[in-house]
């Protein structure tokens, strides 16, 4: 550093050491910016735990409705129901792609479609169920088993292997 860009430096901090509304301005814009900064971090957190929150309300309701389903299957009795999936959900936005044609050959760039300021959502996607334990009062029963083993196959659209049913103790 030479000796003109010190010189620079200690007569900016004078004046600053001197000047009390340049102090106050520089501690208001800090703060700003502390704020800012500290607000955005929930922000992004409170997204996530709002998507977690979300997926787990599908995973539950879905789970509340077919043990309530399941539960008028004649000779099935008291059921209870817990189902897996996959990942979160996913969600598909709108996106405007723009092709360039550039000297190393074609530039094709996706940027999301903004209204208002927000993105445009066009789907979202839930997410693939991984697997589902049944447990059921009549389920030792062969007949009930079928129809209940049949009736999750249809409701959720899932192969037979990824579910097991057992029966409740009493």
């Amino acid at each position: 550093m030479s000796n003109s860009e010190t010189e620079k430096r200690k007569s900016i901090i004078d004046k600053i050491k001197t000047n009390k509304k340049l102090q106050y301005v520089i501690v208001v814009v800090l703060a700003l910016a502390a704020l800012c900064i500290f607000l955005s971090s929930f922000y992004k957190k409170d997204d996530a735990v709002l998507k977690e929150s979300n997926l787990n309300t599908y995973v539950e309701e879905l789970e509340n409705r077919l043990s309530k389903t399941l539960s008028t299957v004649d000779g099935a009795g008291k059921v209870s129901v817990i189902i897996t999936v996959e990942s979160g959900m996913e969600t598909v936005l709108a996106m405007e792609t723009i092709t360039k044609e550039t000297s190393s050959g074609t530039e094709i760039i996706e940027t999301p479609i903004l209204v208002n300021g927000k993105t445009v959502v066009l789907k979202e996607l839930y997410p693939e169920i991984t697997g589902v334990v049944i447990v059921a009062e009549g389920a030792g029963s062969i007949a009930v088993l079928s129809k209940i083993q049949q009736a999750t196959v249809s409701l959720l659209d899932i192969d037979v292997n990824q579910i097991e049913i057992l029966t409740m103790k009493k």
